[in-house]
């Protein structure tokens, strides 16, 4: 947030662009698909509105800056031996019951029309096609994420620890370019995007990472006294599409983990993150704001902006926005900055 490395700004763009690119391919392929699909996406944010996703991604940014995660990277984090992610996961179990005992039924509201202003798309309003806009939007984040490698090279900008344990010579790496220390942030984040054409093509619903935080805390509802308390969790309890979730944050620990075995950088130890205190406050934050927004970096940030959506924009917005204000208000304000290597 202090834009003083950028690799999470590469892979976000780089993210975003593929997964608008796929979106298009979407629409061409399978329109109806896709329209049901959107159409969820807009049913499950229709009691949202404008304060929601300023305060929410406000939250989300805050959080981000406080533990040095998000959502969806604390699994990757997890699986590289990072120690106080385990730390963030919890606070972020926390936070997740915290707004569902407290929060959800004070702040959930009627259903907005489909005409309001966050639940509409950008395409519009413009008014242009949908799919033209998936294209010229994908182009361009794509195009700002690669532009962004030749003026600050990934190599440049990777963590010193991190190169003095692994190797980003394939030609030194196990098993070749899959035992490299790191690889570059726009070619991830794209591979971050094309799961998005895999999530809606084979699972018929958007790609989210702070559900998955949702899900593992709604298993306590199977406790018949716990699921009468905490009501607005059951629906997360039971059914396919919750447990994909989980599958997903497995899935990103797994390979995470492998890809730091054979890159020889596993664990990456202590010294890489914040402390005990800034991980479980941030995943507290963290998912408080995700679960008010809706989403996350990856279920409003990506998912929301490939679908177009006005408050997803919005959200986007506040999470980079709050993140980056409060960033910069606290290194000016303290000498020495809490969180290392991230």
């Amino acid at each position: 947030m202090l834009f003083q490395r950028f690799a999470m700004l590469k892979m976000f763009l780089a993210a975003v662009g593929a997964s608008m690119l796929s979106a298009a391919l979407l629409v061409l392929c399978r329109r109806n698909l896709y329209e049901k699909i959107l159409n969820g996406y807009i049913e499950h944010n229709s009691r949202r509105g404008v304060l929601h996703y300023l305060f929410g991604g406000t939250l989300i940014g805050l959080g981000m800056v406080v533990c040095g995660s998000c959502p969806g990277t604390v699994f990757v984090q997890v699986g590289s031996g990072i120690v106080y992610s385990l730390f963030t996961c919890l606070g972020g179990i926390l936070g997740t019951y915290f707004y569902y005992a407290f929060v959800h039924e004070r702040i959930s509201q009627e259903k907005f029309l489909p005409s309001s202003l966050v639940l509409r798309r950008l395409c519009d309003v413009l008014p242009i096609p949908s799919t033209v806009c998936h294209v010229i939007f994908g182009l361009i984040f794509l195009g700002i994420a690669i532009g962004l490698e030749f003026a600050v090279p990934w190599k440049s900008d990777l963590n010193p620890d991190l190169l003095s344990k692994g190797t980003v010579n394939p030609d030194d790496a196990t098993g070749h370019f899959l035992g490299l220390a790191a690889w570059p942030p726009s070619a991830c984040g794209a591979g971050v995007g094309l799961l998005q054409l895999f999530f809606m093509y084979f699972l018929e619903k958007s790609l989210g990472a702070s559900s998955a935080f949702t899900v593992f805390a709604a298993q306590v509802c199977r406790i018949k006294i716990i699921g009468q308390a905490i009501p607005s969790l059951n629906s997360f309890t039971y059914g396919l599409k919750n447990y994909v979730a989980l599958l997903f944050a497995l899935g990103a620990i797994g390979g995470s983990a492998i890809s730091a075995g054979l890159s020889k950088t596993i664990p990456l130890g202590p010294e890489n993150g914040t402390n005990i205190l800034n991980s479980i406050l941030g995943g507290f934050i963290l998912l408080l704001g995700a679960r008010c927004a809706g989403g996350c970096t990856s279920g409003q940030g990506i998912s929301g902006t490939t679908h177009l959506l006005i408050g997803s924009f919005i959200t986007t917005a506040s999470i980079f926005g709050g993140g980056i204000i409060f960033a910069f208000s606290y290194s000016l304000s303290n000498s020495e900055w809490l969180f290392q290597n991230l």
